[in-house]
């Protein structure tokens, strides 16, 4: 997990042109015009100014904060990932003070989404490449072949890198992501081994210290009041704890609806929006609806069975036909079912 970690720092480093975590500093272009290679990213001279021309494979500053935009707006299930809101600078420049676990969302969810229409195609399907294979080698079950497979991939996806990102960028933790597929194979999958579990616990007993003199004795001290006050509250049956505490976000109980795609146990949060929307959305709703109810599966049959009947055998559009009629036809059968 800290090679993920790792890796995501100087993924997003670069390509935010992080000034403290950018792989593209001055002497890995000064590393480029030794090699001589990639002339187009060589320092030159204009004046008395040493220029930096812009590479690919670095955000544009609107591109920068179109970028951390995103990541702010990003809400995730409860529980699921931190804050994110919170790691982006103010002025939408970077991220800052991203955990382990943040880079570990990051790279799996988000960077492959955000960066896609930032930068080019060949550079955003080597980094999506990447980012699957992290998402593959922390799945709940690896299997034997699939490890294989990637080790091989592996190869063609860092030399992918090696012809976007300059040799600076390829530092030990890059060159470790080759040993992991070997390491799952031989360990088993990733989540039975990784540290996030007692990292968490970790930083629970650190928020025991009161005495910054005396931190072991403050961790024993707050660790006992926390275990007998955890034992007392079993006991309370009017008193709220934790044990009797709501959930943070308590859906509450909703009236059972007629219709079984209706039912959901959950609430909006946050501050309504209404949309608009024009005919063609609407009708494609109003079918998702319809054919989404088991309920109505009968009417759903019984209508491609007309429509097998009056088109003609063969006809490639009854799934199209069928989905363009069947409200107007459902509506029309149920005033004919009221009427009668």
């Amino acid at each position: 997990m800290h090679i993920e970690k790792n890796v995501c720092d100087s993924l997003l480093g670069t390509l935010l042109a992080d000034p403290h975590k950018s792989k593209d500093t001055d002497n890995a272009r000064r590393d480029l015009a030794k090699l001589g290679i990639r002339h187009e990213l060589h320092l030159f001279e204009d004046g008395n100014k040493l220029m930096k021309p812009a590479a690919d494979y670095t955000f544009s500053e609107a591109n920068r904060r179109k970028f951390c935009h995103f990541i702010r707006s990003v809400k995730f299930p409860d529980g699921f990932a931190s804050n994110m809101s919170k790691k982006v600078a103010q002025n939408d420049s970077r991220l800052l003070g991203l955990k382990s676990h943040d880079c570990h969302v990051i790279m799996q969810r988000l960077l492959p989404v955000g960066c896609r229409s930032l930068v080019t195609k060949n550079i955003w399907s080597t980094i999506v490449e990447l980012c699957t294979f992290f998402k593959q080698l922390c799945a709940s079950t690896v299997n034997f072949s699939d490890m294989v497979e990637a080790q091989k991939q592996l190869v063609l996806i860092l030399c992918k890198l090696e012809r976007i990102f300059p040799p600076a960028f390829f530092d030990i933790m890059i060159h470790l992501v080759l040993h992991l597929p070997e390491e799952a194979i031989l360990g088993g999958p990733v989540h039975m081994r990784w540290m996030y579990p007692f990292e968490r616990y970790l930083k629970r007993l650190k928020d025991y210290v009161r005495n910054a003199a005396k931190p072991e004795g403050s961790i024993a001290e707050g660790y006992v009041v926390d275990e007998a006050l955890t034992f007392c509250s079993r006991y309370f049956d009017d008193v709220e704890t934790r044990f009797n505490r709501p959930d943070r976000n308590d859906d509450g109980m909703h009236p059972t609806r007629q219709l079984s795609v209706f039912e959901s146990q959950c609430k909006p949060l946050g501050k309504q929006s209404y949309v608009e929307l024009d005919n063609n959305d609407r009708d494609k709703a109003e079918f998702y609806i319809l054919n989404n109810s088991p309920e109505l599966e009968p009417y759903l049959n019984e209508h491609k069975q007309e429509l097998h009947v009056r088109l003609r055998e063969g006809c490639l559009n009854i799934n199209e036909v069928h989905r363009t009629e069947f409200a107007g036809w459902f509506f029309e059968k149920v005033v004919n079912i009221l009427i009668s």
